[in-house]
């Protein structure tokens, strides 16, 4: 058990983890705009890879070139 009864101090990595985690799933517009933003990053990640990259193309062999 910690020095403090098991509460967590607001000044460590804990309480700083803690803030965080309560700001995004908390309900107030800047929360909704970073889950909107993870979303979107998402979204376009997904959108790169199946569409934009070469996926599902054959790989060149390397000794093309030589």
């Amino acid at each position: 058990m910690s020095a403090d009864g098991g509460k967590t101090s607001p000044h460590g990595p804990e309480g700083l983890l803690k803030l965080g985690e309560s700001w995004f799933l908390g309900g107030s517009r800047s929360a909704a705009l970073a889950w909107a933003a993870s979303v979107l990053a998402l979204i376009a990640v997904l959108v790169w890879f199946f569409i934009l990259s070469p996926y599902g193309a054959p790989a060149a062999p390397v000794y093309a070139e030589f």
